[in-house]
């Protein structure tokens, strides 16, 4: 292939990739509807620097459907609004960092096991604060 036509081909190629990328942000999730949840993550009564909640449908409790995840960053989070809760009960399990980068694969930063709890959200908004306790440290 000559020059040309190598621009050609890139030229198409980053096009429809754009469009693809651009008409995919644009389509809503399927499913149910879903809810935004935020609040506060604290370990021990401080804020948790760095980490994740998931909130997973409680089967047991009858509630099924998408499972959502919201970061944590500086003893906030908060769910991303077209990809949130779906109300009900949920098993959540929440984990901690320092926030720092570990220096190597072998240094754990986490600030305690993976917490787990339950909690029944409404079918709307809302807000919900987490509290890792002291028996939950490494």
């Amino acid at each position: 292939m000559n020059a040309p036509q190598n621009r050609f081909l890139l030229t198409v190629s980053l096009s429809l990739w754009m469009i693809w990328g651009a008409s995919g942000c644009s389509q809503p999730i399927p499913g149910p509807p879903r809810f935004e949840l935020s609040g506060s993550a604290k370990f021990n009564g401080k804020p948790i620097p760095f980490g994740r909640i998931l909130l997973e449908p409680d089967s047991s409790q009858g509630n099924t459907g998408p499972a959502a995840v919201a970061d944590i960053k500086n003893g906030r989070y908060q769910t991303r609004a077209d990809a949130g809760h779906i109300g009900g009960h949920f098993k959540v399990t929440i984990i901690g960092t320092d926030g720092t980068r570990p220096a190597n694969p072998d240094v754990d930063n986490s600030l305690f096991l993976p917490f787990n709890t339950t909690v029944e959200l409404p079918r709307a908004d809302g807000q919900h604060d987490f509290a890792v306790p002291r028996i939950g440290a490494q």
